[in-house]
């Protein structure tokens, strides 16, 4: 059995809300038993805020060609 795990979200820090509560504590009970987890967050990208909820950031990446 694998010990790694990636969670892809659009949630995350510096939000406070629910569903990053709940994705940190379930890293960090995963992490408790020795699975190691990998993120892909907004963090990992260039993004601007969203207009109606600034709060949220859009993650920005160019066309391919």
């Amino acid at each position: 059995m694998t010990n790694r795990l990636v969670i892809v979200t659009d949630a995350w820090t510096p939000q406070v809300n629910g569903v990053v509560r709940t994705f940190q504590n379930l890293i960090g009970e995963l992490a408790d038993r020795g699975r190691e987890i990998e993120l892909i967050t907004p963090q990992d990208y260039r993004s601007a805020p969203m207009p109606s909820y600034p709060e949220i950031r859009l993650a920005l990446t160019r066309r391919s060609r």
